[in-house]
């Protein structure tokens, strides 16, 4: 049985998705299982897969587009690991000592439940634009999780055990599926962030509409609501996620992206 299942979910990325999975392949830890879902994707990416003969992965075509939190969710059910990584295929990973310094973590801190890495975020043109960086240690990250999601999804490892018991994934908190995820998952254990970068970030700005920053600031209003009883900061967060969704409201996206080198 693979020690690591990496779930990568990928619609329309034809464009990304080889080199996110050749840092996956690049890796310096090899014990691992690769379960790439193609949610019925219009574009070549079949061809491109064809090019990657590795039998640690697991390449699996949905007949009809599901939607990324059913592909998550699957991912995790077909999961023989004991620890899930995560990548989006418009991402990469920077490091490759990455999985091996995560699965060291987690092996020997059995409190934590997750460990994440800061990321670099570049441009559709591989232009650099600012860093990402977060808090690294558990009471730093509650305090401001209420404030911000603490992790960058394409770097986290978590243990399968510890996201079955929080539920997985839930459908009903669409835009913000991981942030919620992690925040059920620090009302019972610790989190963390090793403080290197392990993962490119891919900001595409021409990929982001109004209507849907609206819908995903909404949503995080919703979630911060709802976890306010065990984190901190309810008020700080209500303030920025508000000032925001006005910010995007009134067609300010690109003001926004700035915005985001900060928060």
């Amino acid at each position: 049985m693979p020690k690591v299942s990496i779930i990568m979910s990928t619609y329309n990325n034809a464009d990304f998705i080889a080199k996110a999975i050749r840092s996956v392949l690049a890796q310096t830890f090899t014990d691992f299982e690769f379960i790439i879902i193609n949610d019925h994707s219009p574009d070549n990416t079949d061809v491109i897969m064809n090019n990657f003969v590795d039998n640690r992965i697991i390449y699996i075509k949905n007949q009809e587009n599901r939607g990324l939190i059913y592909n998550l969710n699957k991912g995790i059910e077909l999961a023989k690991g004991e620890y899930i990584a995560r990548i989006d295929s418009d991402d990469w990973w920077l490091d490759k000592d990455k999985l091996r310094k995560q699965v060291e973590f987690l092996d020997n801190n059995l409190d934590y439940a997750l460990i994440g890495t800061w990321a670099k975020v570049y441009n559709i043109e591989n232009k650099y634009l600012f860093d990402i960086i977060h808090s690294k240690d558990f009471l730093s990250i509650k305090n401001k999780m209420l404030i911000k999601s603490c992790f960058v999804h394409s770097s986290v490892l978590f243990r399968k055990s510890v996201s079955l018991e929080c539920g997985n994934y839930d459908i009903r908190e669409k835009y913000v599926e991981d942030y919620g995820l992690w925040l059920r998952m620090g009302e019972k254990y610790k989190l963390a962030n090793i403080g290197e970068y392990g993962v490119g970030y891919l900001l595409n700005e021409k990929g982001e509409t109004q209507k849907h920053n609206q819908e995903q600031i909404k949503a995080n209003l919703k979630l911060i609501k709802k976890h306010k009883s065990f984190y901190p900061n309810y008020f700080l967060g209500f303030l920025k996620w508000k000032t925001k969704y006005f910010i995007v409201k009134l067609g300010g996206l690109k003001l926004l992206n700035k915005i985001k080198k900060s928060v």
